[in-house]
């Protein structure tokens, strides 16, 4: 059954020399502030080789993760990838360390990778550091005491969703979306009307505030 292992449990079982082994892999959302939207999704995968997922392409690269938990902490991940082609450090520098970043970790059967994720958690990149060819992400979840109060501003035509979140749903070719519902890059481009985070039902030129 999909979703049975914990992260620590997949990184446990890693072995690539196996019959079949667990691919443990990484899908990091590139947040752009000014555009408001992901620009680019980074795929990876600890292997030996490719992979091919959902459509999506996973990228060899050679990646550790860690995880801590300290009694009256929230719980943190700790993600070093070696970088040797600056492939990464290009994007944080691009987008501003890549703080915020969301990432996943998904955990594969490389057996059958024709069924569901065994498991799949999501981060945002808390802090990062960049060291000779070593990219070190501290993942955790995000900080309540930093959300908007009110949590959510429901606007008549623009999605309040984070394009590619879990709250979005989409996970097709399309690489951005503009957050409009009828827009030539919104929702109904998309065909992901039922995920729209905005409210045509109110007045427009109104806002609600929840």
């Amino acid at each position: 059954m999909a979703n049975n292992l914990s992260v620590e449990t997949a990184i446990e079982k890693n072995k690539i020399e196996s019959g079949t082994p667990f691919l443990v892999c990484l899908e990091i959302g590139i947040w752009d502030e000014n555009l408001a939207q992901v620009v680019e999704t980074l795929r990876l995968v600890k292997n030996t080789e490719d992979i091919t997922y959902q459509g999506n392409i996973f990228t060899a690269a050679e990646f550790t993760i860690s995880s801590k938990s300290s009694a009256g902490e929230l719980s943190t991940v700790n993600v070093s990838i070696s970088d040797f082609k600056r492939v990464i450090q290009r994007e944080l520098m691009q987008y501003g360390g890549g703080v915020g970043f969301n990432v996943a970790i998904i955990i594969l059967n490389a057996g059958n990778l024709q069924q569901a994720p065994e498991h799949i958690e999501h981060f945002i990149i808390n802090s990062t550091s960049s060291k000779d060819y070593v990219v070190t992400w501290t993942l955790g979840v995000e900080n309540p005491l930093t959300g908007r109060c009110p949590k959510r501003i429901a606007w008549r035509d623009r999605c309040s969703w984070r394009f590619k979140s879990k709250e979005c749903g989409y996970s097709g070719q399309k690489t951005s979306c503009d957050l409009t519902l009828q827009g030539q890059n919104g929702c109904t481009a998309h065909q992901n009307t039922k995920r729209f985070g905005g409210f045509p039902g109110i007045k427009a030129g109104a806002a609600r505030y929840e």
